[in-house]
């Protein structure tokens, strides 16, 4: 019986090990995906920085240099709502790989209870009525 109790417990640390593991796994992956999206996202600002500099010292009147600030404006706009959608991708993913990892941790810790309550029922109505004492 005590081998038994110690086997239960081994392989219920070992799934809760593996599924912890897995949920490392995601998040590592995520913490990955963010810090390079990061890197892409500060060299994007100090070329589109640099770029700025140079065309304003390029410009020698007012609406040259107006109109080099509307565009600019629009060029970095987009790129910044193009690192705001690849973000949200990275956490909705992450979500979703989180999510399915759960589902499957509780679906297979599931399984196992309704088995032992299908054997539990069973085995009451296998049982022989206990007679009554007259």
């Amino acid at each position: 019986m005590e081998k038994q109790i110690v086997e239960q417990l081994t392989a219920a640390t070992l799934k809760s090990y593996e599924t912890m593991k897995n949920l490392g796994d995601i998040n590592s992956s995520a913490v990955r995906k963010m810090t390079d999206l990061q890197f892409d996202f500060i060299s994007t600002n100090m070329e589109s920085s640099i770029d700025r500099a140079k065309s304003l010292s390029e410009k020698t009147n007012i609406n040259d240099t107006l109109a080099s600030g509307t565009e600019f404006a629009n060029d970095y706009s987009e790129k910044m709502t193009g690192f705001i959608h690849q973000a949200v991708e990275i956490f909705t993913q992450t979500r979703d790989e989180a999510t399915n990892l759960f589902e499957k941790t509780i679906a297979s810790k599931a399984a196992p209870v309704k088995q032992s309550a299908k054997a539990t029922t069973v085995k009451d109505a296998t049982k022989k009525p206990a007679k009554k004492a007259a």
